[in-house]
């Protein structure tokens, strides 16, 4: 029987001893006198980043599932004000390596992607940044507590956040509206905190860019989200592209959409519905939901299934939704217990089923780079590599959906992928949000609201905002945590949404090939950059020339023959 994730010992790390530790460290990586001698200190250092990170993910998670909990909160105050001086002493020790003079052969005995991250981290941090970043944790901290107590008031009852985007998601259209509407409600309400804690991230985020000698922040946000290899350049190429080639086709397939429902045009409440009657939600309650999964893992591969009953036997799924846990979804990894976490917020739709397919996807993959000795600097990649493993494994549970829809499975499938499909245009909005945000910090909260309605006309013409109060004046972002929190992180879903469509399209034909493809992607971890994995595996990389205009074509003749 596996050991409980709540048994799990947890101890506050000596953070000041761990500064000291590293000062050392970083002493003896200028004295080495070979490669291997500095391999081999950064190996111990590593080691002891594990040991650190392990009480600091226990401490995240146990606040996260209660952020009422006071001790928990405590310690996660701790780690908000302490951790930014470890970061520091951690890039100090880093710049030493990057500036040995025998860095050309470490580069040939350990992976040199190492090195590019290394060279990195080395531009994003320093002491002079320290409290900055103190501040930085603190704010975020503060908005997710704020998600987490607001109360959605609907027909005179109140719901937590999740619990009202399920609702959103109802067959019943005045449900959803209604839903949409606590949500626009509840967040002007708050507007003047929401606004406050963004106006002051983008002002400490521009000044720490600043500090490490950038324009602004968003280079910097790049490549402290792991945008190794590609940047704003890149990125343009593939945003465009979503323009281009996704934006149309999304446009004629929600304009059928709407006449096959029967309403005048598609409104935000509608465009995450895309059956008539209303969405499929799984059959069953989370037991039956869990059993399915099961059921689905044992079928799909042995060590799938082995590792979904370990997981669950190690109560390593916290999937309630309730008063005082934060919003959203996460998989985690406490390195120190070879443990990985999963935390959701279950709310009766399909949502349930992404998190169990989703979330696994992450979880599977951290266990593999444990299995496969991957390097911790490495480990399972970038975010566009992480979120290639979790929604390549949501298109291939789709093969198993009648255990979890019974009788309309082939209706959920069309509803995944034209979900998946649908998020492009979305995802990209939130980016370029971003992106032109922190390239005008100076911009006031109107002016950031009225820029993300200019973004949702160009990229989601076919969606109507205007009836949904707060909404309709450009708040849709400030429930979206990833902007505060992750700044950056949303393309990398867009990148990996295009591989995890091209292994569904895949497994629609050859189920065997796509598993494979799959699982020898995942084995590889972060041991190679996202357009090397994705040839690899006989994909085209997002960032190929026409990838999205060919994957738009058979998306939109898998979704019409579905329909």
């Amino acid at each position: 029987m596996a050991r409980k994730v709540k048994d799990f010992e947890y101890k506050r790390v000596d953070i000041a001893g761990a500064c000291e530790y590293l000062e050392k460290a970083t002493a003896r990586v200028k004295a080495a006198k070979s490669a291997q001698e500095i391999a081999d200190i950064r190996a111990e250092v590593n080691r002891k980043s594990i040991e650190w990170q392990t009480m600091s993910a226990l401490a995240y998670i146990r606040h996260s599932i209660n952020v009422n909990d006071k001790f928990y909160s405590d310690e996660q105050d701790y780690y908000d004000e302490n951790l930014p001086a470890l970061s520091a002493k951690s890039t100090a020790f880093t710049k030493a390596l990057v500036e040995s003079k025998y860095i050309d052969e470490l580069g040939k005995i350990i992976n040199p992607i190492i090195i590019d991250n290394a060279k990195a981290r080395v531009r994003i941090m320093d002491e002079r940044i320290v409290d900055d970043c103190v501040e930085e944790n603190k704010l975020t901290t503060e908005y997710n507590k704020l998600l987490a107590k607001l109360v959605f008031d609907v027909d005179g009852k109140g719901y937590t956040l999740e619990e009202v985007r399920g609702m959103a998601k109802s067959a019943d259209r005045d449900v959803r509206k209604k839903a949409f509407a606590a949500i626009g409600n509840t967040l002007a309400g708050v507007s003047d905190k929401l606004d406050g804690y963004y106006d002051k991230l983008v002002k400490v985020r521009t000044r720490k860019a600043k500090k490490m000698g950038f324009d602004n922040f968003v280079e910097m946000g790049d490549l402290a989200i792991g945008h190794i290899g590609y940047g704003r350049k890149e990125i343009a190429v593939f945003r465009e592209s979503v323009l281009r080639d996704v934006v149309p086709t999304l446009s004629r397939l929600k304009a059928e959409l709407a006449k096959r429902l029967g309403i005048d045009g598609i409104h935000l409440y509608d465009n995450d519905n895309y059956i008539a009657g209303g969405n499929i939600d799984p059959e069953g309650t989370a037991k039956d939901l869990f059993a399915a999964a099961q059921a689905m893992y044992d079928e799909m591969n042995p060590e799938l299934g082995t590792f979904f009953r370990e997981m669950c036997e190690a109560e390593a799924i916290d999937y309630e939704s309730r008063n005082g846990k934060e919003s959203g979804g996460y998989a985690e990894m406490i390195f120190g217990y070879g443990q990985p976490f999963i935390f959701a917020n279950f709310n009766g739709t399909m949502d349930d089923v992404g998190v169990l397919t989703h979330e696994l996807g992450h979880a599977f993959a951290f266990r593999r780079a444990v299995a496969n000795d991957i390097d911790i600097d490495l480990f399972v990649g970038g975010m566009e590599t992480a979120e290639t493993h979790s929604m390549g494994m949501e298109a291939l549970c789709n093969k198993f959906n009648d255990k979890f829809y019974g009788a309309r499975a082939k209706e959920a499938t069309y509803q995944q992928i034209f979900d998946a499909f649908n998020f492009l245009s979305y995802g990209v909005i939130v980016d370029y949000f971003q992106e032109l945000v922190y390239t005008k910090p100076e911009m006031t909260p109107a002016e950031r609201k009225a820029l993300w309605l200019e973004l949702e006309h160009e990229f989601r013409p076919y969606v109507d905002m205007s009836d949904i109060p707060y909404i309709d004046i450009g708040g849709r972002w400030q429930y979206q945590h990833h902007i505060y929190d992750n700044p950056f992180y949303y393309i990398d879903y867009c990148l990996s949404t295009c591989l995890a469509l091209q292994f569904g399209e895949l497994a629609a034909t050859d189920y065997a090939d796509a598993l494979d493809r799959y699982l020898k992607l995942v084995n590889k971890g972060g041991t190679k950059n996202i357009d090397d994995l994705a040839h690899e595996a006989g994909f085209m990389s997002p960032f190929d020339k026409n990838a999205l205009k060919t994957l738009s074509a058979e998306v939109e003749k898998h979704i019409l023959s579905l329909e």
